[in-house]
């Protein structure tokens, strides 16, 4: 991954084609190289997604001589994740320059960027602030179009299921004939996935889905779930390729059973507590149908 950005060479005979003026203090200092870890601007962010395109001008300069391979922003990009902390599916994360003090004329000396849940959100300086590079250490979040209102610009990150929700724990306990996958929140459980079989067929990413479906601390109990048994039709999700759908609602549960044409159970998902909403259980179960349509075409 290449992270190393010279500076352009300047032109032999200057901007105007006649030569260096030797009074010219261009004449005489280069253009530092810079970092593609170290982006100063929304766009020079998405280059940073993928350093094959980024170009020389957005970036903070080169902290390491140009030697990647010891580069203490590389080695943070792995070792160094920052974590988004909220669960929800998109955050803005707001840009606010910092000034000098006293400083009249002069730019920005630096950035704060403070992730909040939208735009309404107006508690976000009550939380520590992130610089560009911690932007960059974001892992699982793809980096969304740029915002701009009143309060100033931002950019928004949006949450994919590479990785899981805040403040979700998941367990798998694999034995011969099935695999659980268990789903807690503070420490109570509040999903299960249940794969029969033997072997699990499915990834890390089908969990994260899940995950993403579950509800917070407040929902997290061993209360009544809130939806109703005469909703059972409208919270199976629709059949996709070779399996079919059907739900249950208990007083303080909700399953979702996956069969395939041979009505072999491929999975069985377990809902309880009282923070399952018909929309929280749709995009559990919708999670499940994405997982076994398969990659969009």
């Amino acid at each position: 991954m290449p992270i190393h950005l010279t500076a352009p060479e300047a032109a032999p005979g200057g901007p105007d084609g006649k030569g260096w003026n030797r009074l010219s203090l261009n004449a005489h200092f280069g253009q530092a190289a810079q970092c593609a870890l170290r982006p100063q601007r929304w766009a020079a962010l998405l280059e940073s997604q993928d350093t094959r395109r980024a170009r020389w001008g957005g970036f903070g300069p080169c902290v390491n001589g140009g030697k990647c391979d010891a580069c203490p922003l590389l080695a943070a990009l792995h070792d160094q994740c920052t974590v988004v902390p909220f669960n929800a599916p998109r955050v803005l994360v707001r840009v606010e320059p910092v000034y000098p003090p006293d400083a009249m004329f002069a730019g920005p000396a630096g950035w704060r960027l403070w992730p909040t849940l939208g735009p309404d959100d107006r508690d976000y300086r009550d939380r520590r602030p992130w610089s560009w590079e911690d932007v960059v250490r974001v892992h699982g979040w793809e980096v969304g179009r740029a915002y701009v209102d009143e309060h100033g610009d931002g950019f928004w990150l949006e949450r994919t299921t590479r990785v899981p929700a805040v403040g979700v724990s998941i367990r798998s306990k694999a034995r011969a004939s099935f695999t659980r996958h268990s789903f807690a929140v503070a420490s109570t459980g509040v999903a299960m996935l249940h794969c029969g079989g033997g072997a699990c067929t499915h990834d890390e990413e089908l969990l994260n889905a899940i995950s993403h479906a579950c509800p917070g601390p407040d929902g997290a109990d061993e209360e009544r779930v809130p939806v109703r048994w005469w909703q059972d039709i409208q919270l199976a999700p629709e059949p996709v390729g070779a399996y079919r759908f059907a739900a249950a609602v208990s007083p303080y549960s909700v399953r979702i059973v996956a069969r395939d044409r041979e009505l072999r159970e491929w999975g069985r998902l377990t809902l309880t507590g009282s923070g399952w909403t018909t929309e929280r259980v749709l995009a559990a179960g919708g999670a499940l149908r994405a997982h076994l349509a398969g990659p969009a075409s």
